[in-house]
């Protein structure tokens, strides 16, 4: 291992003495090392075309100039993309770089009926677009400006079977073999709890014996009332005000207590379970961001109607009132507090709506995995090394996979 971290050092001697000319080197330069074991510039090009490709159709987007459509003022879809994506991408580029290395510490094999399967989809690709010769589909994809070739594909194919290997191995079939202290180091790094106080000062949620729900404008007096209401729960909660004259509240009630009695919203008592978001996230939901930022048994206020002209309402063409799924809960006032994160959540039926169990071990597995890949460095004294091509990659720059995209994710009828 102190070799080929020697040999490393020494390669990236020789990028320094070159640049920018990175390619007097290597013509295929290296993007992430760790050991012998290597991500190259058009491996990484392929993996990121790949997961660009999975981020259009689960956003369907028909077409990359989708990716320049400005989300907010100065921000596209891609920029927006690049920063709340991206490092999921880096992340899922380190298990398979890691998995490398442990395919050949355990001394794994490939399954064979997996690579059978690997063979046929890049034969397939080969014969489509290159009329059965692989020179020709080299220059189908280097005309077509994907920035790799078919043996990058078998390459990439051969290390995705070496990771799935692995991590069977260390965590079973569908991810079995998760512990129990794997799935709550995860969720406890991961997650907050918080519980919302929703004050509506605009409408009224009514739902009738058959379960269907209508949205009544409030009086002007309920508005008034309402409003109100959040100021006193403002004063209260937020500011610790003790001396304010309250006309509504009695300030000896617990947050719980005034949830019980105010909450417009009643569907989680037990709270709210969500990943800690993104700073994007951070900058486009000021309820999770708030959640956030507070600390246990705090509590926090967010006023949605700042996002609204006027009263917060809105008109359709005939100047009706119109609230759209998810709406109603956009105007007016919400009390965030934060909670405890009560141990094993995820495994309660009453928050599978905050736990996919798929996802979940899913999730949990990927996680201990980097963990796993940090305590590896330290034992073996070596360090997962990124250069500066890595850099030079983007959403926007790179071509979304349409090769075989379908061949491993979905039908092409999508």
């Amino acid at each position: 291992m102190k070799k080929t971290v020697l040999r490393f050092f020494a390669l990236v001697l020789c990028l320094l003495l070159v640049l920018p000319a990175v390619s007097s080197c290597d013509q295929n330069g290296t993007v992430y090392t760790l050991g012998a074991y290597t991500i190259k510039s058009d491996e990484y090009s392929y993996l990121l075309g790949m997961f660009k490709k999975q981020l259009m159709v689960s956003f369907e987007c028909t077409s990359e100039s989708d990716l320049s459509y400005e989300v907010r003022e100065g921000v596209t879809l891609g920029e927006y993309w690049e920063a709340v994506y991206r490092p999921g991408f880096e992340q899922s580029v380190l298990r398979l770089l890691f998995a490398q290395a442990l395919f050949d510490d355990y001394g794994l094999s490939i399954n064979e009926e997996a690579k059978k399967n690997s063979d046929e989809v890049l034969n397939t690709l080969i014969k489509y677009y290159g009329g059965f010769n692989e020179k020709y589909f080299n220059t189908y994809l280097n005309t077509n400006g994907y920035g790799y070739s078919a043996d990058t594909i078998r390459r990439v194919y051969e290390m995705q079977l070496k990771e799935s290997a692995v991590m069977e191995y260390l965590y079973g079939l569908d991810n079995s073999k998760v512990t129990p202290e794997q799935k709550e180091s995860y969720y406890k790094d991961n997650y907050m709890h918080f519980q919302v106080l929703v004050i509506n000062t605009l409408y009224k949620k009514h739902e009738d014996s058959q379960g269907n729900v209508t949205y009544i404008n409030l009086s002007e007096n309920e508005v008034s009332y309402q409003k109100l209401l959040a100021k006193e729960l403002t004063e209260l909660l937020v500011s610790k005000n003790l001396d304010y004259d309250y006309k509504i509240i009695d300030k000896t009630l617990s947050y719980e207590e005034l949830w019980e009695k105010y909450s417009d919203d009643k569907e989680f008592p037990q709270g709210w379970y969500m990943l800690e978001p993104t700073a994007t996230q951070m900058a486009t939901s000021d309820t999770l961001a708030t959640a956030l930022v507070l600390r246990e048994g705090d509590c926090g206020v967010v006023d949605a109607k700042r996002y609204f002209d006027g009263d917060g309402t809105i008109k359709t063409e005939n100047g009706d009132e119109e609230i759209k799924e998810g709406d109603y809960f956009a105007y007016g006032s919400a009390f965030i507090k934060k909670l405890t994160l009560d141990d094993g959540a995820y495994a309660r039926e009453e928050n599978k709506d905050f736990f996919d169990e798929k996802t979940f071990l899913s999730n949990t597995a990927e996680d201990a995995f980097i963990k796993k890949l940090n305590q590896y460095e330290t034992e073996n004294d070596i360090t997962v090394w990124y250069s500066d091509l890595k850099n030079s990659f983007t959403l926007d720059g790179v071509k979304a996979n349409e090769l075989d995209y379908y061949a491993f994710y979905g039908s092409t009828e999508n």
